[in-house]
């Protein structure tokens, strides 16, 4: 069951992969070029499709977990002993170093289309802009991380709750009937001798000696 979630994650990431780089590729297009002065498209756009590139995988990687959930009805998943977790798979797909370097590609693939500036300046806003660029993404893979972790194990904790019970109610099945007998028969007595404690005069005597009446419900 692995094998598959895994194989469908990795399938949705190429996707959203392909649909972010179209995407800039458009960004790329839509800039106008005036020769000399063209300077690329804006660094900020490109991070917003970054940006939301990240938010698109974990919002699908979350509905493909749901849909697996559905699926399995009641087997095992995310268990021990599978080629590679489920868990595994996202940390890699969502990894920093994934998304880190891609501010400066996008300057470098600027550079080749544009006159580039070389001034002291314009790399300090480079330096600058990546920065900034690094602390947002690292902050969208950690809250994406983490909410996709957090379904996975829920699924986990319901699975391991059934197994406890099922576990919980095999110990109980699997009992002597002479042992469940003997219970019964144990609980009845101790039953009894409640009730006729209770319905001794000794122990009326014991009561109305504190004040406490049998016959007044108090």
């Amino acid at each position: 069951m692995n094998d598959d979630l895994n194989s469908r994650l990795e399938a949705i990431d190429a996707d959203c992969e392909r649909a972010a780089k179209a995407e800039l590729d458009r960004l790329f297009e839509a800039t106008p070029s005036t020769g000399a002065t063209s300077r690329g498209p804006s660094p900020q756009a490109a991070e917003a499709i970054w940006l939301r590139l990240i938010g698109r995988k974990e919002q699908e990687f979350i509905q493909e977990i749901r849909i697996a959930k559905q699926k399995t009805s009641g087997n095992s998943m995310g268990a021990g002993g599978e080629a590679k977790s489920v868990e595994e798979t996202i940390n890699d797909l969502l990894a920093d170093e994934r998304y880190l370097s891609r501010m400066r590609e996008f300057y470098a693939q600027v550079a080749g289309e544009a006159v580039p500036e070389t001034s002291q300046g314009q790399a300090k806003r480079l330096d600058l802009i990546d920065t900034t660029y690094r602390a947002g993404v690292r902050d969208a893979l950690r809250r994406a991380r983490e909410s996709i972790l957090v379904e996975l194990s829920l699924n986990r904790a319901s699975k391991e709750d059934d197994a406890a019970f099922l576990s919980q109610w095999k110990q109980y099945s699997t009992l002597s009937p002479w042992r469940a007998i003997w219970t019964i028969v144990l609980l009845s007595l101790t039953s009894y001798l409640i009730a006729f404690i209770i319905a001794s005069e000794a122990f009326r005597a014991l009561l109305e000696r504190f004040g406490w009446s049998t016959g007044t419900g108090m």
